[in-house]
This record gives C-alpha cells, sequence and structure tokens, in this order.
C-alpha cells in the first residue's frame, strides 16, 4: 500500500512571497534570509525548500503577481499601448520594493546563473514577448509597417526607465521621460497612426496597491 504523505498547504506558498516582498524594503536583497523570511511567515525553513530552491526563486513570483505581464494591454492604437505599458514599467522601477530587491538580485544572478532561469521564463520572456504582440497587432491596423524588431522595441522601453529607477544619482523618472521614449519607439517603427494620447502624460499617476506591489 502506498503511503501518502501529508498535501502541501497552498497558503505556505503565498504567506513566503508576501513576506519576502515585506520585508525587503526594510533589509534589501543582500539582508533577506531564509531564517527572516520563514519566521515573518510563519511557517519553516523545511516548508521553504520544499518550495523553493533559494530566495532567488521567489522574486520573479513577486514580480508576476504584483506587476503583471502586460498581456492585457490593448488601447487600440499602438501609441497607447506603449504609453501604457511605459507607464507600468515606471511604476515598476519606481516602486521601494523594486528599488530594494533589484539591483541585489541581479547582482546574484551574475554569478549564480543556474537561479536565472525563473525570473526569465517567469517573468522576463511573458513581458517582453507581448511587446511582439502590440507590433503584430499595430501591422494589422496599418499604423506600421512591417520588419520591427521586438527585442529592439522593449530595449528602448526599459532601458532609460530601469537607468533612472535604479542607478543612484540619475534625475527621477517622469512624464516627460516617458512621453519622450514612446515617441522614440514610434519614430523607429514609422508609426503613422494617432499620438495624441502623448499631448498629456501623467506620472505618477494614483494606483492602489496591493500589498508590496501594484494591482
Amino acid at each position: 500500500m502506498t503511503k501518502i504523505g501529508r498535501p502541501r498547504e497552498a497558503g505556505i506558498d503565498v504567506r513566503i512571497v508576501r513576506a519576502v516582498a515585506e520585508l525587503a524594503p526594510q533589509y534589501g536583497y543582500s539582508g533577506l534570509t531564509v531564517e527572516r523570511i520563514v519566521k515573518h511567515a510563519r511557517t519553516s525553513k523545511p516548508a521553504f525548500y520544499r518550495r523553493f530552491r533559494s530566495i532567488a526563486n521567489v522574486v520573479p513570483l513577486i514580480l508576476a503577481s504584483d506587476f503583471g505581464d502586460d498581456s492585457d494591454v490593448d488601447t487600440g492604437t499602438l501609441a497607447g499601448d506603449l504609453l501604457e505599458i511605459q507607464i507600468r514599467q515606471s511604476e515598476l522601477f519606481n516602486h521601494p520594493l523594486t528599488k530594494s530587491v533589484l539591483a541585489g538580485f541581479l547582482d546574484h544572478l551574475s554569478v549564480n546563473p543556474d537561479d536565472a532561469q525563473p525570473f526569465i521564463e517567469g517573468y522576463l520572456a511573458p513581458r517582453r514577448a507581448h511587446t511582439h504582440v502590440l507590433l503584430a497587432r499595430s501591422v494589422s491596423r496599418g499604423e506600421i509597417p512591417e520588419g520591427a524588431d521586438p527585442a529592439y522595441v522593449a530595449d528602448l522601453l526599459t532601458g532609460p526607465v530601469i537607468l533612472r529607477g535604479l542607478l543612484p544619482g540619475m534625475p527621477p523618472i517622469d512624464a516627460e521621460l516617458i512621453r519622450r521614449t514612446v515617441t522614440t519607439v514610434l519614430n523607429e517603427v514609422h508609426y503613422s497612426g494617432d499620438r495624441s494620447v502623448l499631448d498629456e502624460v501623467s506620472f505618477p499617476r494614483d494606483l492602489e496597491l496591493a500589498g508590496a506591489g501594484a494591482k
């Protein structure tokens, strides 16, 4: 007769993820320990390691649950889509949770490349893949010609806001940066559609934040 083990409690997963999100602004990524996390989550180290290989495997879940993958963005024009994505990215890189975690997390991945796969597959790749969807829709609407490079478009959008958001001594992310980066991309892909949505860009906008992140 096969012995049935104790069923896994799904609530523990959520408590661990939220514990990391809540502790990170206080301790930074380098100050997070499994001991601190499980104490805050009211669980145990064995329970943690049954679910996660390391703390690095928790971070993509926080980013995905709190900041999404942009798959819901569909404003009807490429200008509107890119503006919405750039505002969301700006909120992401301007958020205390991201500021406290991301630099240390990326440093960890640079010396522990095996931990990068969950981040790439669970967070980074889906967001970048949606850029291809936006461009394809824009081609079908006749706004841009075929041939735009989705990876380069994603780089043009993300580079300036991650630089402003995470590097010390840089000017803050503001509405003008968002407007100019979106305009740069629209020019790059030879966009011929309506740009009026860029006339009055507002940042930061009022968002309800659930827990430590957006949504």
